[in-house]
């Protein structure tokens, strides 16, 4: 009896295509998530900058 089968590491490969297989799809929920991150931090400067505008306009007075 041998334990040899038609693939040397048939593991390592089941897992390689169970990872690297999804990678694709995934992939514009990645690019999703990077655009909203971009969105939330152009919010926050322009939060920012509001509040500063504010403090040094009053602060000007």
């Amino acid at each position: 009896m041998t334990t040899h089968s038609h693939y040397p590491n048939p593991n390592r490969q089941h897992r390689a295509k169970a990872v690297y297989g999804t990678l694709p799809s995934k992939r514009p929920m990645v690019r999703l998530f990077a655009a909203e991150l971009c969105l939330l931090g152009l919010i926050a400067l322009a939060a920012a900058g509001f509040i500063g505008l504010r403090a040094w306009l009053t602060v000007a007075n």
